[in-house]
């Protein structure tokens, strides 16, 4: 079971709950988050610390993890910007980042859950013939792009539940899991006429050692 983009306490109430309902009656052995379980706009590289409330953002974030208790997390592009920070050459930014990182990692070891770093494309997670990444293309055929560049593959980032096939002689599919978040919750994104397009939902499926077999789930 995959979900992502729950974006801190910019996520809908409902939405997770609908999460934890199916993962109960599912029980998955995976159940994998694909980044961008907070949202940290006040570490964005224009932001400069002029962004909302870190704290609020932080918990929202943690306490879905707990409640969700996944197996493996993946640091989303959002995620990115606390460890980008972290080697900055402002001292209250890196101990800022640090702090954050720190209530993260901690938060993934008591759940026993592996955290796997964002770094952009090369970031991989594998089940069976499927890459579970948090995903880098932004655009109208970022399912399809994603396939021509991973083969068959899970990600979030675009927030729209879809799928496409890769132009390619293997038919690799892309699948994106959409968003957890509230409607108008970000208000950064409330002029682009993409986010009408957001979708709620997750994938689930079965899968052996070399074969996986997903389903996407509209919430």
């Amino acid at each position: 079971m995959a979900i992502g983009c729950s974006h801190g306490n910019h996520a809908d109430p409902e939405a997770l709950q609908k999460v934890l309902d199916f993962k109960k009656e599912f029980k998955p052995d995976q159940v994998i988050h694909l980044g961008d379980f907070t949202d940290m706009s006040a570490f964005m590289g224009s932001a400069n610390g002029n962004g909302e409330p870190v704290a609020p953002d932080l918990d929202g974030g943690i306490e879905f993890l707990k409640r969700l208790e996944p197996t493996v997390v993946l640091c989303g592009n959002h995620e990115a910007r606390l460890w980008r920070d972290r080697l900055s050459n402002n001292a209250l930014r890196v101990q800022a980042a640090e702090s954050v990182i720190d209530e993260i990692e901690k938060c993934c070891f008591e759940l026993g859950a592996k955290l796997v770093p964002y770094d952009g494309v090369w970031q991989v997670h594998k089940i069976a013939n499927f890459t579970f990444t948090h995903g880098t293309i932004y655009n109208e055929n970022s399912c399809r792009d994603m396939a021509e560049t991973y083969g068959n593959v899970i990600f979030a980032h675009t927030h729209k539940v879809s799928q496409q096939y890769g132009r390619r002689i293997d038919n690799p599919i892309g699948i994106s899991v959409g968003t957890l978040t509230r409607k108008g919750a970000m208000e950064y994104a409330n002029t682009r006429r993409s986010t009408l397009a957001w979708s709620q939902g997750l994938v689930y499926g079965e899968y052996t050692d070399t074969e996986l077999k997903p389903t996407i789930k509209f919430l």
